[in-house]
């Protein structure tokens, strides 16, 4: 199915999206970060949810989910199918921001973020370990910036 997303267009096989993210959705990290992302995005942005769930993702399989912080995240999604037309228009779905980013041949990534979330586990957000300390997941957080922003990203 073909998709206009303001200047983008984008074709998506949803039959295929639908089954990749709920094999996702069914493979979930129990770290305390992920089990809150869960907990709380469909009560938190039921839009969004909606809205995904219309290009074929289930909004509980991302590809990847990063923690900037124990309320602050950024998803990201694989749809099977491809960016037909590449858009200058910033996209966003109530207020949050997505990326579109090509991927290898037969699909592309659709990350969403930054999106807040309250913190509903028994642990204090304070004492869990992000896995946003990581060198790897830093390099993919400045890579995004750059991408989203069209300018480097530098820290002081």
């Amino acid at each position: 199915m073909t998709f206009d997303l303001a200047d983008w267009r984008v074709q998506v096989d949803l039959d295929a999206t639908r089954r990749h993210t709920r094999e996702n959705a069914s493979d979930h990290c129990e770290c305390a970060y992920c089990r809150n992302f869960y907990e709380t995005l469909q009560l938190s942005y039921p839009g969004l949810c909606v809205a995904l769930s219309r290009l074929g993702i289930d909004p509980m399989g991302p590809s990847e989910l990063m923690p900037f912080t124990p309320t602050l995240y950024l998803a990201c999604y694989r749809l099977k199918g491809r960016i037909l037309r590449w858009g200058r228009s910033e996209l966003a779905v109530g207020g949050i921001p997505i990326v579109l980013e090509a991927g290898e041949e037969g699909s592309f990534f659709l990350w969403v973020g930054e999106l807040e979330l309250p913190w509903v586990q028994q642990e204090p957000g304070s004492e869990v370990t992000s896995p946003a300390n990581l060198p790897e997941f830093l390099e993919r957080m400045k890579r995004m910036w750059e991408l989203r922003h069209g300018q480097e990203f530098v820290c002081s």
